[in-house]
């Protein structure tokens, strides 16, 4: 059939369609598709930012040659290095974090400081910035984002606090995402080369150089600038800060991308039921143009050509949607992430994830249009296929219910196969979870409908009878329904339970981290959460010994050390602390003899990720590639502590060495006895002086910073979980309530046997709540199990602690608002419809 020959007939039957089905069709396929389309969008747009920015600096380079700290190396090398073998031109870089004020007003940024040789790479935050030539500069550029955060105008002037210093600067242009395209959005300060090194105090220093090799000479610059490294500089590709973002952003991208593929499964399935609403509608136009002697082909194509047109107009309605949702509730949230790089907000949007969304909505649609074909041409006539019976409860139905329930048997048995064994594969086991549940949602439903139809007859009441009636009559839609309200509170049930118990595991480490003294003193910014950004620290010490309410002051130092592809965490607190490594953190080796040889010096302690980057057992010796290359002893191995990449502790003596550098990262406090957090906080704040570029905060709000930066990583599992049930409940009400109004011809026919609207009202309000309540009780069942599998798979992927429950209480809540909004929805069309008259039995 062509296709002017098939637009020619979907347009001469839309008048005579049924309109209710068809936009229930429409809205589930819509829900399903934007929730796969925030999801991603968010998910995506992260480490979107991070390559944008990069590029935005490299421009053309192929190599870097990197400082292992925060300090750098000196300049002075440059000259050397321009003049190697295979070189073309190079560009010095210096990053800091900072944090930026104005009026009260604040934000955490990276300070990027450049000269003009950074032109020569023609990276694009360069011809961006052109206009306020950066090379000359004794002023800072800020994106637009930052801009409005901190209200400031051009000519204002901002202070930048670095390094446990204080600099003002004015405000020479604010680039907007005209100049600076998504990277307006990303929290970066620019400025020259040489006012960052004043501001930092880092004069003469650089923390990065960028190398462009002569064309085919990439190899032969690499070379010799690892010869001129001596091993105490990082020689890599320009894109090695994607990889360490990727494997920092690993575990959220892996649990968020769980759920988005969770989210895209409960998409589909909404979008599949949805359509299988108009299954009964379908099969009477394939059996009215199989007596009408139209070929298979033709038959196949219209039925075809109809699924497409609905599936791509609701596929753009649901990204439209989906791109609303993405801005103002799935907005990115780089949470942790922030600490270890400058990562933006923009949303970013790929082709990719718009041909993931539109082709899940199309194969929805074409899915479930293949459910009334084969229906049809498996049955012995035209007109058999009509019938919709499939919750007869008379015995014919007995032995395709074993058969679901033996199919359902095994893949529950699959889901318990890679829960026990392979819990990375956690989606493949969701996904026969969620085949067993369907498949045993059937049999369980017709055991419902069976149960009233029999109980019905010991009651006098018409209600129960209507009811069942209704149930078995149209059991396709009774069984899209109960799927709906299945699905949705699974999916709730296994992801919100779920993320409750890795924030359950990670909320500890915040606690044990620092609980080990009485108030922290670090630089201002949340960047400087983990205590990484070092600074000069005698000053500020000596002010804080004088106060009364101080008993002692020690140096905590600590930083970001890349091993391999893995951006780790070094902690070195105090030789002398309490409790140098969270004994409840260790999970191999004795505590006891790990706390006595942290503190005895030559020895460390590395998370399970970065032994095994290392192949380190405990008790091996290692050599550490620190900015001064140090031998170390394993002491034991502990969890991440949260930090996904991994973490290595030693104490700050060893760390003193090792790095070359007596700077502080933080100042661990003890108060005199009797002196309150609360009041020694202020006692050292005083000490500080106003205006002081430090934090001063008790060990419970240093705590508090830690949970809030981990919730706000896991913020979107939370809303994944909470747009399941709300997309849900309507998913429900809008397919019940377009089916009530279709009835009024039946209804009328009950009026005329002498049955009131009170009664009609009722059977419809029983009929929805044993649709909803079997299948929200089924879905929920099925959800505990689905947080188990959640919860290994995410222990297993991400390394985080998890604690292990079982969320009863999430599972109940998910069930009784699914059902309370779907039946409070249906009432009210139930009630109009019922009051049609009874003389409408006669109408055509």
């Amino acid at each position: 059939m062509s296709l002017r020959n098939l637009l020619w007939f979907w347009w001469r039957r839309f008048p005579h369609r049924a309109k209710h089905e068809e936009l229930f069709a429409l809205v589930g396929i819509a829900v399903g598709v934007a929730l796969l389309f925030a999801a991603q969008v968010s998910n995506r747009s992260l480490g979107a930012s991070v390559a944008k920015l990069t590029d935005g600096l490299v421009g053309d380079a192929q190599l870097q040659l990197k400082a292992r700290d925060a300090r750098g190396f000196a300049e002075s090398m440059i000259p050397a290095i321009e003049r190697l073998d295979g070189i073309r031109a190079v560009a010095p870089v210096l990053e800091a974090h900072a944090n930026v004020v104005r009026d009260g007003r604040e934000r955490s940024v990276t300070l990027l400081a450049a000269d003009a040789r950074l032109a020569h790479l023609g990276g694009s935050l360069v011809r961006g910035a052109a206009a306020v030539r950066l090379d000359r500069l004794d002023a800072v550029v800020l994106p637009a984002d930052v801009g409005r955060t901190l209200t400031a105008a051009v000519g204002e002037t901002v202070a930048i606090q670095t390094r446990g210093r204080k600099v003002d600067a004015p405000v020479a242009a604010i680039l907007g995402a005209n100049h600076l395209g998504p990277l307006s959005a990303s929290p970066i300060v620019m400025t020259s080369l040489r006012f960052a090194q004043r501001a930092t105090g880092l004069n003469g220093r650089v923390t990065r150089l960028y190398v462009l090799a002569e064309a085919g000479q990439s190899e032969l610059a690499r070379s010799h600038l690892e010869r001129f490294a001596r091993g105490r500089l990082d020689v890599l590709p320009v894109a090695h800060d994607e990889r360490v973002f990727a494997q920092l952003s690993m575990p959220s991208d892996s649990s968020t991308s769980l759920f988005a593929g969770i989210s895209a499964l409960v998409g589909f399935l909404f979008a599949f039921n949805a359509m299988l609403m108009m299954a009964r509608e379908r099969r009477g136009l394939i059996a009215e143009m199989r007596m009408s002697g139209f070929r298979a082909s033709a038959v196949v194509q219209v039925i075809l050509f109809d699924a497409l047109v609905l599936g791509a107009g609701a596929s753009a309605l649901g990204i439209a949607i989906g791109n609303l949702l993405s801005k103002g509730v799935f907005e990115p949230d780089p949470g942790y992430l922030a600490i270890a790089f400058p990562i933006g907000t923009a949303r970013v949007i790929e082709p990719a994830t718009v041909a993931l969304a539109l082709g899940a909505g199309m194969l929805a649609a074409l899915a479930a249009a293949l459910v009334p074909l084969a229906a049809t041409y498996r049955s012995r006539g035209p007109m058999d296929a009509i019938d919709d019976d499939g919750l007869d409860p008379g015995r014919r139905m007995l032995a395709p219910r074993r058969r679901l329930l033996l199919t359902g048997l095994g893949c529950l048995l699959a889901t318990t196969a890679i829960l026990a064994f392979t819990p990375a594969a956690a989606l493949a086991g969701m996904a026969t979870l969620v085949a067993a549940m369907l498949l045993w949602l059937g049999p369980l439903l017709g055991f419902v409908v069976t149960a009233l139809h029999r109980f019905q007859r010991r009651l006098a009441s018409v209600v129960p009878t209507i009811a069942s009636g209704e149930l078995i009559a149209a059991s396709t839609r009774s069984m899209a329904i109960s799927a709906i309200a299945a699905i949705a509170v699974f999916g709730t049930t296994s992801i919100e339970g779920a993320r409750v118990d890795l924030q359950r595991g990670l909320d500890p480490n915040a606690r044990e981290l620092t609980e080990v003294t009485d108030v922290w003193v670090s630089p201002r910014g949340d960047a400087n959460l983990l205590a990484t950004s070092p600074f000069p620290a005698r000053l500020a010490t000596e002010r804080i010994r004088r106060s009364p309410a101080v008993m002692s002051v020690s140096v905590y130092r600590g930083a970001f050390l890349d091993i391999g592809d893995r951006r780790t965490w070094v902690i070195a607190p105090p030789r002398d602390a309490t409790t140098p490594v969270p004994q409840s953190q260790i999970v191999e080796g004795n505590p006891a003899d790990a706390t006595a040889r942290l503190r005895e010096g030559g020895w460390a302690v590395a998370s399970e990720a970065v032994a095994q980057q290392l192949g380190l057992t405990v008790g091996q010796r290692f050599r550490l590639d620190s900015p001064r290359p140090a031998t170390l002893r394993l002491a034991a191995i502990t969890t991440n502590f949260g930090w996904s990449p991994g973490v290595l502790v030693v104490n700050a003596d060893d760390y003193r060495t090792a790095w070359g550098d007596g700077d502080a990262s933080a100042l661990q406090v003890r108060l005199s006895e009797g002196t309150l957090p609360a009041a020694g906080a202020r006692a050292v704040e005083r000490a500080l002086g106003p205006g002081s570029p430090y934090a001063v905060q008790t060990a419970s709000e240093r705590e508090a910073g830690f949970r809030a930066t981990t919730r706000a990583g896991l913020s979107r599992l939370q809303q994944v979980a909470a747009l399941l049930v709300v997309a849900a409940a309507l998913a429900i009400a809008a397919g019940t309530a377009a089916t009530v109004w279709p009835r009024r011809a039946r209804l009328a026919d009950l009026k005329l046997v002498g049955i009131g609207a009170g009664s009609l009202w009722r059977a419809q309000l029983l009929e929805s709540s044993i649709l909803v309540i079997t299948g929200a009780a089924v879905g929920a069942a099925f959800g505990l199990y689905g947080q188990q599998l959640l919860d290994r798979a995410l222990n297993s992927v991400t390394g985080f602690p998890v604690v292990h429950t079982l969320g009863v209480t999430s599972a109940l809540a998910s069930l009784g608002i699914v059902t309370a909004v779907a039946l409070l929805v249906v009432a009210i069309p139930g009630w109009w419809a019922t009051r049609v008259p009874a003389s409408a039995a006669f109408d055509d």
